[in-house]
């Protein structure tokens, strides 16, 4: 099948999936513009008690933050998402994450080790963690940089939900005609599924560092979401060559 074919029949399966005609509007037009399911009053994506009282935790410009929605909210239908956040230069040498179900009880915590260098970190949710994500539930998570031992009330912390959700027919249909990575994201971008756009671009781009289209694919789905400004920052940490967490499930 012809390059051109193959993009007439992903435009048409996204178009079933968005439930509206566009069939003939270029790929590259519409590619990974972030769709926002409708979830009411926008959250705050930047840290909280950004500063130690020595002023030192975090330096530079650019605020520590999750790369979000700005309701903060992000669904995934992977048996294992994956969280992003921009982490600038710190002192801190490792951030803390936990995971809290829909009651507030603590289910998974670890410890992400971190290098001081401004980049984009991740940390995936391991599998039998996730089992344990009830589909349709929100899952509120913490990350917060480890800046004051002992004082963990004062370090920078960040604060959202995850959402683990089931893929239905339209969007299995629509993934099978996805050819590439970017076309995979621009179906999750649609459906208003963010974690699984963010990562399968995230991925692909630590695949091929140096492919243009992914990089211009990358800027277009944090633009849409209005995090243009964090585009350009490294994805190195979040790449399989760092360090993974060393996971501490909560029984």
């Amino acid at each position: 099948m012809s390059r051109l074919l193959r993009n007439r029949s992903f435009q048409a399966g996204l178009a079933l999936l968005l439930g509206v005609a566009i069939a003939g509007a270029p790929l590259m037009a519409m590619a990974q513009q972030y769709n926002p399911p409708r979830r009411g009053i926008p959250g705050r994506r930047e840290g909280a008690g950004t500063r130690s009282p020595n002023g030192r935790c975090i330096q530079g410009q650019k605020p520590f933050t999750v790369l979000a929605p700005s309701d903060n909210v992000g669904s995934s239908t992977s048996k294992t998402p994956k969280l992003f956040w921009y982490v600038p230069s710190t002192v801190a040498k490792t951030a803390e994450f936990r995971l809290l179900s829909s009651t507030d009880q603590e289910i998974y915590t670890t410890t992400v080790a971190l290098n001081g260098v401004p980049g984009v970190v991740s940390l995936q949710i391991p599998a039998q963690v996730a089992a344990r994500m009830e589909p349709g539930k929100d899952y509120r998570w913490q990350f917060s940089l480890n800046c004051i031992p002992g004082e963990p009330s004062k370090n920078p912390f960040l604060e959202g939900i995850v959402q683990r959700v089931e893929a239905n027919s339209a969007l299995t249909d629509a993934l099978t005609l996805a050819t590439t990575a970017r076309d995979r994201a621009s179906v999750y971008a649609s459906a208003g599924i963010w974690q699984d756009a963010i990562t399968t671009l995230a991925e692909q781009r630590c695949a091929e560092p140096n492919d243009r289209t992914l990089r211009t694919s990358w800027n277009t789905l944090l633009k849409s979401v209005e995090l243009e400004k964090f585009a350009q920052e490294p994805l190195t940490p979040s790449c399989p060559a760092s360090p993974d967490p060393s996971p501490s499930p909560v029984n």
